[in-house]
């Protein structure tokens, strides 16, 4: 049989661009490996999860050189790269001679060098690749994923305002932002009657860390984004995937990024090894992110897609109470709400995107 080998690194990308890639490619015919890749934002327990997702062989992260060494019981028609360093890919489609593809939302190094890049948006045809005609704008893969998310999460009815929190897919922020959310909700709490909140934690995460939000009565949940985000009247979220689930979804909301949690976000390379240096690493760490932020563009994709703040963006040192005031303002005000939803119909797609990824690794690798 024809085997596809898909590699795919952090949790987001595993989730919502790997899962719906495999039974997509299954459906033309192929056998699909899924190797994870070493990522920063990894929460560990990544393989016991693919393992559920379908593939016929699912491969722990291990280096390059291990990757390489690693013998193939088959080898694969074509290499799909989501997600993580182009290295891997490289390496491993020149070992089997065969073709690599890349998924991405953004440019990076290597890029040039895969067979066919995939975009997740029509705006980054002339960005990813300038002057080449290897780009082929499949759709965005999250749209994929929200249709797979058949489970049903049910808010109380007698709530007047209803409202989920994201603290993102990596261990070391939620970690973070479970003291901060605390304090919006204790905050929106006190300035509104009959506010309902419910922490939408990443399906990685561990039984102790549900049991750590339950104890901090912050009412966590593993549902599904989509089944918690279609009767939420605002979610608060930190910047990711999760604001094109609001988008796709129709939900408006707030893009929180306190300069508070500049210490938890990992980096990469070298970056990641200065960080690291006791006492002084996290300090210099905060200093650069606080510095590149400066210069940033905006965070949540709606507002990289248009050019233009559809949702609200908070960035810097700023309060529990200054996102609670925000939060209220926006669940007092339907008009904004249904002005943000509005402007998100323009941007929204809807599921395809992996069935046009897999025909046409078929019609390239035959």
């Amino acid at each position: 049989m024809r085997r596809v080998l898909i590699l795919a690194n952090g949790p987001g990308e595993l989730w919502c661009w790997a899962r719906p890639m495999i039974p997509a490619l299954a459906d033309m015919g192929f056998e699909v490996s899924l190797r994870l890749l070493p990522c920063q934002y990894a929460a560990g327990n990544e393989t016991l999860i693919a393992r559920n997702l379908g593939a016929a062989d699912v491969t722990p992260p291990m280096s390059i050189f291990g990757s390489l060494v690693r013998g193939e019981k088959d080898p694969p028609r074509a290499v799909l790269q989501m997600g993580g360093d182009l290295l891997f890919g490289l390496a491993l489609s020149l070992k089997n001679r065969v073709p690599l593809f890349c998924y991405t939302y953004a440019p990076k190094p290597l890029l040039g060098r895969c067979d066919e890049v995939f975009a997740g948006f029509e705006q980054a045809r002339h960005t990813l690749l300038p002057g080449c005609d290897k780009v082929f704008v499949a759709g965005d893969l999250v749209a994929d994923s929200l249709a797979m998310d058949v489970d049903e999460f049910h808010w109380p009815e007698n709530a007047a305002y209803r409202v989920a929190f994201f603290p993102g897919s990596r261990r070391s922020i939620r970690s973070a932002a479970l003291p901060f959310i605390k304090g919006v909700r204790n905050s929106l709490a006190g300035r509104l009657n009959g506010v309902e909140a419910v922490s939408a934690l990443s399906p990685f995460a561990s039984v102790e860390e549900i049991e750590e939000w339950r104890a901090a009565g912050l009412n966590p949940s593993i549902s599904s984004t989509g089944s918690i985000l279609k009767e939420a009247d605002l979610a608060i979220t930190q910047p990711g995937t999760n604001t094109l689930e609001m988008a796709y979804i129709g939900t408006p909301g707030i893009v929180a990024l306190p300069f508070a949690f500049l210490r938890h976000v990992p980096l990469p390379g070298l970056k990641g090894a200065v960080a690291s240096i006791p006492f002084a690493g996290p300090l210099l760490k905060e200093a650069a992110l606080r510095s590149a932020s400066r210069g940033r563009g905006f965070l949540a994709w709606p507002n990289r897609l248009t050019g233009r703040e559809i949702m609200p963006e908070m960035v810097g040192d700023f309060s529990a109470d200054d996102v609670a005031v925000a939060a209220a303002e926006l669940l007092l005000n339907r008009d904004r709400r249904e002005q943000i939803t509005a402007e998100f119909g323009k941007i929204t797609q809807g599921p395809g995107s992996a069935g046009r990824i897999a025909a046409r690794i078929a019609e390239m690798v035959g």
